[in-house]
């Protein structure tokens, strides 16, 4: 352990295989495909649709626990032994790519978005084999040594990704391709991403994070800047938008929460009328529907999205012409 502990020290990431074996990992796997089915139909929608909207689970849930006791012990055995000094456990995730949401994770930092609960490391676990087209992740070796960056808000519809296209990211990034029961070890500060899932086939990874007892946490980790539209006021935004919606084109005033303004919306698309705005309804009301199985699911599963990619169909479909008629309804009336 002491020579890829190095590594990791040196390099910022290192794979340590045969962490679990074959038969645990498809336990592992068993649990986590049953709780989502039950999900599915707490939800009334099928697995595929569900699997579209939601691609993150957060402990606690009935998945995650689950595995909790196994992390607390035997994982987190591993993870001292790896490390060389006893770890507190801070979170623990089951993150998908799946054949319905395959899109790729921008380069970010995971510290910058824990701003209060910073860890040292993570332990990504793979249940499955993960190739170069199954959804690889990738990462900027040393990179752990740079400052932190704030956290990259790439659920913003209009992100662009400059650093994945950068000439030292398409030089100098790995791929870390691993088999099932690999767990890759990187530190939070490494920028990294996850490519696009060309597969087709589902890539579940148990996702733990760590750190040593006597961990002194960056005191340089920058404040969160959010975007008008992305990661942390898409709910709100929307939320407003929505209500605005329902009081200026349907004379329809409603004081309500989310879910009613997502269920109410998708009832109006059904009806043949004309809209005073160019929308694909179709598209419309599928990307509500994924919002609104999100929504649930992260009150109920505590689940979420990982590749920011819901709430930016909704923008794009719905909520962006939406918000451009009612700033020239606002405009005649005033």
């Amino acid at each position: 352990m002491r020579s890829k502990r190095l590594t990791f020290e040196e390099k910022g990431v290192v794979v340590l295989k045969g962490v679990l074996d074959h038969e645990s990992a498809l336990l592992i796997q068993q649990i986590i495909t049953t709780e989502i089915k039950k999900y599915a139909d707490e939800l009334a929608c099928s697995v595929a649709d569900y699997l579209a909207s939601v691609s993150r689970w957060a402990h606690p849930c009935t998945m995650t626990s689950q595995l909790y006791q196994w992390v607390e012990s035997l994982l987190k055995a591993l993870a001292s032994e790896f490390i060389g000094e006893s770890v507190k456990l801070h979170k623990i995730n089951i993150i998908s790519k799946s054949a319905q949401a395959d899109l790729p994770v921008p380069c970010h930092q995971d510290i910058a978005y824990s701003r209060e609960d910073p860890y040292e490391f993570s332990l990504w676990l793979a249940l499955q084999d993960v190739g170069l087209f199954d959804g690889v992740l990738e990462f900027l070796p040393y990179s752990h040594r740079e400052k932190i960056e704030p956290a990259v808000d790439f659920w913003f519809p209009e992100f662009m990704d400059n650093r994945q296209t950068s000439f030292l990211w398409q030089h100098r990034a790995i791929a870390v391709p691993v088999q099932m029961g690999d767990a890759i070890v990187f530190d939070s500060r490494i920028w990294h991403r996850s490519a696009l899932n060309q597969s087709g086939r589902d890539r579940f990874a148990l996702v733990t994070r760590w750190s040593r007892i006597n961990y002194q946490s960056p005191t340089e980790i920058p404040e969160r800047v959010p975007t008008s539209f992305g990661m942390w006021t898409c709910a709100q935004v929307t939320q407003s938008l929505l209500q605005r919606g329902l009081e200026k084109c349907f004379q329809h005033p409603v004081n309500a929460d989310l879910a009613t303004y997502l269920d109410l919306w998708q009832q109006l698309l059904i009806d043949p009328g004309k809209l005073p705005f160019d929308v694909d309804k179709l598209q419309a009301k599928k990307a509500l529907k994924g919002v609104f199985i999100l929504n649930h699911a992260a009150a109920q599963h505590n689940g979420g999205d990982a590749q920011g990619k819901v709430y930016a169909h909704l923008w794009h479909c719905l909520l962006h012409p939406l918000s451009q008629w009612l700033n020239q309804f606002s405009s005649s009336e005033g």
